[in-house]
């Protein structure tokens, strides 16, 4: 569901979701495969956290020791005006919402969400 996350800032993002919602019919109509067959999630364990979708626009894992050279960088993350953590109330109410309007969008379609917790 990572177009959830480029929804309403990529032209022609609407009726894509709108596929995406109704289980992908474009990609596993042909098969014999319920919609409750698949699973939603707008993060991983191995990429960029919800909270880390919503705060930067590239990765930050310098410190790993990798050199940068690890992970995607196609995040379709958006920083909400701000890298990084802030204090700036309005950035934070964005980016609250921006949570909010994933987590519901994942909820909402007619798959399995698959919700999970991080540090």
């Amino acid at each position: 569901m990572m177009f959830a996350a480029s929804y309403g800032r990529e032209k022609g993002a609407v009726p894509k979701m709108t596929v995406r919602l109704l289980a992908s019919p474009d990609l596993y109509g042909e098969e014999e495969r319920e919609p409750e067959q698949s699973i939603n999630f707008v993060t991983c364990h191995d990429g960029f956290t919800l909270n880390d979708l919503v705060s930067y626009d590239r990765k930050h894992n310098e410190a790993n020791g990798h050199g940068g050279r690890d992970g995607s960088d196609d995040n379709l993350s958006w920083n909400c005006g701000v890298e990084g953590p802030t204090d700036d109330p309005t950035i934070e109410r964005l980016r609250n919402q921006q949570v909010k309007n994933l987590l519901a969008i994942t909820l909402l379609v007619a798959r399995n969400a698959d919700v999970v917790h991080g540090r």
